[in-house]
């Protein structure tokens, strides 16, 4: 127990040392000294345990007004600067945005170049291709990080040694290969999974299973991320101590059944494959830290001993602490707690369920569900009951709906990683067996994502809390304090049962038949061609995306947006899980924030043959998509006014401007390619970015915009060569005599939009509308006679 009180004083002396910063590093370092005379001079004395305890309090308290609370770079905060440096971490990308851990070397200020140390995060665009090894140069304004109200990210980032944030950067790179040759292959395996789960699975499932093997949760859309917070089912996504320590416990369990007796080589086998994990997905601080956890719980798991599992946790407390920063990392807290949790609750819970399914159910049925929801319904709750009040703390939401959630989710998600891995790891040597593998690995993702969605949707699913953290501090320091006195007065626990042995044969068989039929039942369900045509106005924020679908199944996408995730995960939720091309891509106009999502749906989905009014644009974001198309061998088509694309199945889309191909100084929102979709008697104007000179101009030439359905162009704002109209011309909409109106806007857009001007001009008609920042994506389908508009 010696260790647990350690650990406690180490713990305590940081404490102290931050809650009392006035107190130099020199004063806790006399203190240390002093302490350390009186336990050698009293080591055999029964004050010898209370000496050290205060030894190790003041060598807490010492390491923690050591630390740097700047860097040389941080000087030079509030001023504009041209940095050099090395790209010392994997990018982390952030929607349409780019992060950059840089190791600065030389700095131009003033006039003026000098050498320099520290590291500073850079923010970029996406478009700028900077890796890992790289050695950049990057111009911008260097700032101390933000703090806001909940959260400094100041303080987040000073706990990683970082003291300087460049936002808006300008990037060059310099040259490449300044990295660990090591850490360069494991990004490099990292991303080939990630391109071949991409490949592979649709969104959002690719970005969830990315999220879960690699830790790289940029390919979740924020609706979805949204979605796990709501339902308290996050820990699923990140690769935490939370998720890990839970998934490791059912792991070993798994491998324990196998090899019976043997729990030796069933832990050697379940820590080599945790070491193996952390090195795949680059042995960062946070998930070195989950590994150390899960670890922990199987090795003190082998221990007959009850102390010996605070004294391990206590151990590893002390080790990973050695830098007192890691105190107040998020992650570490999750970890430790979540330890703490399968340590005092696990193995008491696991009996109590037996119990219950016992009383409730027959002999051999309850011992099978005790078996199947044993571990992870008891190890989720036990983690659950001690990382709930952090979750709390740190994001003032409580889910109502976490405990049926993680029910009916986690007892696959073992399956549903084990098949991952596995799946990763083919894929890279036998793709198409690896992509096998990730299909059968479909059921499990699409339910996961299934449940989570359902009871995020409920009204109810969480609560705002706002609650004092000296409440929170107080029930770990009571809980810790009881679980202290129940170690050092032990009693026996119950042992925990065996995973099902027998009739193995029979549940892979039956595991397996079962996935497949889901999965072809998946195919079936999700095969496209209706003998409607569908389309989606779809919610990507303040950007133009509008997917269709014609009768027989094809799909058709005019521009995209510029958000990746968002636009990947609308495509994923509308296309068949197996489905990879869009047969037609239609471009607008050449403005990134219309298609600059565009660039990654390239790298999961071939194009057909593509359609664009012919204007050239030097734009790099422009450049690269027309490029991949390119290179791809897809056929780019130049239209204009009179082009016209009849579908074999009745549907029909018109080009009904510009009138001639635009030349490089006309005003893009002027040119924009303006659609006109038909289906019958029915038919769709999309109008993109015109601006009301693009409007007028087609009147002007006698084009017809009469529709059924309206696209307000520039998203109902201003227009956007003259801010003093509105951006529908009134004679425009005359002609075009709409039935409905469909606005594609976003709630938190910078621009005002839409302009009440606007809405007044629909309002004047009785003509109804529909807008993408009130109901999110709009969803209309048509049998040639009858439109209908779905919620």
């Amino acid at each position: 127990m010696r260790l647990v009180y350690l650990a406690i004083a180490w713990v305590v002396g940081i404490s102290f040392a931050r809650a009392l910063p006035a107190i130099d590093s020199h004063v806790w370092l006399i203190c240390l000294v002093v302490c350390l005379a009186l336990l050698l001079a009293l080591r055999r004395d029964r004050w010898a345990l209370l000496l050290l305890a205060l030894t190790v309090a003041a060598a807490g308290g010492w390491r923690q007004s050591s630390l740097p609370s700047t860097s040389e770079i941080a000087a030079y905060n509030g001023s504009a600067v041209t940095i050099t440096g090395d790209v010392i971490a994997e990018p982390a990308l952030r929607g349409n945005r780019i992060l950059l851990r840089v190791a600065a070397e030389t700095i131009f200020v003033n006039n003026h170049k000098q050498t320099t140390d520290g590291l500073v995060l850079i923010e970029t665009d996406r478009s700028q291709a900077a890796s890992y090894g790289n050695r950049i140069r990057a111009t911008g304004a260097l700032n101390t990080p933000a703090t806001w109200d909940r959260f400094s990210y100041a303080d987040y980032l000073a706990r990683q040694g970082i003291f300087s944030h460049m936002g808006n950067a300008a990037v060059e790179v310099i040259s490449a290969g300044h990295g660990d040759p090591v850490f360069r292959l494991l990004i490099d395996l990292r991303n080939r999974v990630k391109r071949e789960i991409a490949v592979a699975l649709p969104e959002p499932q690719a970005g969830l299973l990315i999220g879960m093997l690699t830790g790289d949760e940029s390919s979740i859309s924020p609706e979805l991320a949204e979605a796990f917070s709501r339902t308290g089912a996050s820990h699923v996504i990140a690769i935490s101590g939370f998720n890990m320590v839970i998934v490791s416990t059912i792991v070993f369990r798994m491998i324990a059944a196998l090899f019976g007796d043997e729990k030796s080589l069933s832990a050697f086998f379940a820590v080599a494959l945790i070491l193996l994990y952390t090195v795949f997905v680059g042995a960062s601080a946070g998930v070195v830290r989950a590994a150390i956890m899960s670890s922990l719980v199987i090795i003190a798991s082998l221990q007959r001993r009850p102390v010996w599992r605070p004294a391990t946790l206590a151990f590893a407390t002390l080790v990973m602490v050695s830098h007192p920063s890691v105190l107040l990392d998020l992650s570490f807290q999750l970890s430790f707690c979540a330890v703490l949790g399968l340590t005092l609750f696990a193995d008491p819970m696991s009996l109590r369920l037996k119990q219950l399914l016992r009383r409730i159910l027959p002999e051999g049925l309850a011992r099978a569900a005790h078996g199947f929801l044993a571990e992870p319904v008891t190890a989720t709750l036990a983690a659950q009951i001690t990382t709930l009040p952090l979750i709390l703390l740190y994001f003032g939401r409580l889910s109502l709906v976490a405990l049926p959630v993680n029910l009916l989710i986690l007892p696959i998600q073992t399956i549903l990683l084990v098949l991952g891995l596995a799946a990763a790891a083919v894929a890279v040597f036998v793709p198409a067996l690896g992509t096998l593998l990730l299909w059968a690995d479909m059921p499990c993702l699409s339910w996961t994502i299934a449940v989570v969605r359902a009871f995020a949707d409920w009204e109810f699913a969480e609560l705002v809390v706002d609650i004092d953290g000296r409440l929170i501090q107080a029930f770990y320091v009571l809980l810790i304090a009881g679980a202290v006195m129940r170690a050092a007065n032990p009693r026996r626990f119950s042992k925990a049962w065996a995973m099902l042995r027998r009739q193995s044969a029979v549940l892979a068989l039956s595991t397996s038949a079962a996935i497949a039929l889901a999965l072809m039942l998946a195919m079936l369900l999700s095969r496209g061609g209706d003998g409607r045509l569908h389309v989606w106005l779809l919610d990507v924020g303040h950007s133009n995306a509008v997917l269709l679908q014609t009768p027989t199944g094809a799909h058709i996408l005019v521009d995209g947006g510029r958000y990746p995730t968002r636009l990947l995960t609308a495509m994923g939720d509308r296309l068949p899980f197996y489905d990879r091309e869009i047969e037609l891509l239609a471009i607008t106009h050449p403005d990134e924030l219309d298609i600059a999502a565009l660039n990654t749906l390239l790298e999961r989905y071939s194009i057909g043959a593509a359609i664009y009014h012919g204007q050239q644009n030097d734009g790099e974001v422009f450049t690269q998509i027309m490029t991949k198309l390119q290179d791809s061998g897809t056929p780019i088509e130049r239209v204009r006014a009179g082009y016209t694309i009849q579908l074999s199945d009745g549907a029909a889309i018109e080009v009904l401007h510009p009138q001639e191909r635009p030349s490089i100084v006309d005003r893009l929102h002027d040119v924009a390619l303006v659609l006109r979709v038909s289906y019958g008697d029915i038919s769709l104007l999309l109008t993109s970015d015109l601006s009301v000179s693009g409007q007028r101009e087609m009147l002007s030439h006698g084009i017809s915009p009469q529709a059924t359905v309206l696209q307000l162009p520039q998203h109902g704002g201003r227009d956007s060569l003259d801010n003093r109209r509105p951006s529908l011309d009134a004679e425009f909409l005359h002609w075009t005599l709409p039935s409905l109106a469909l606005l594609q806007s976003d709630a938190g857009n910078r621009y005002g939009d839409p302009d009440p001007d606007t809405l007044n001009m629909i309002k004047m008609l009785d003509v109804p509308l529909r807008r993408t920042d009130e109901g999110g994506t709009i969803h209309l389908s048509t049998d040639g006679a009858e439109l209908r508009v779905h919620n």
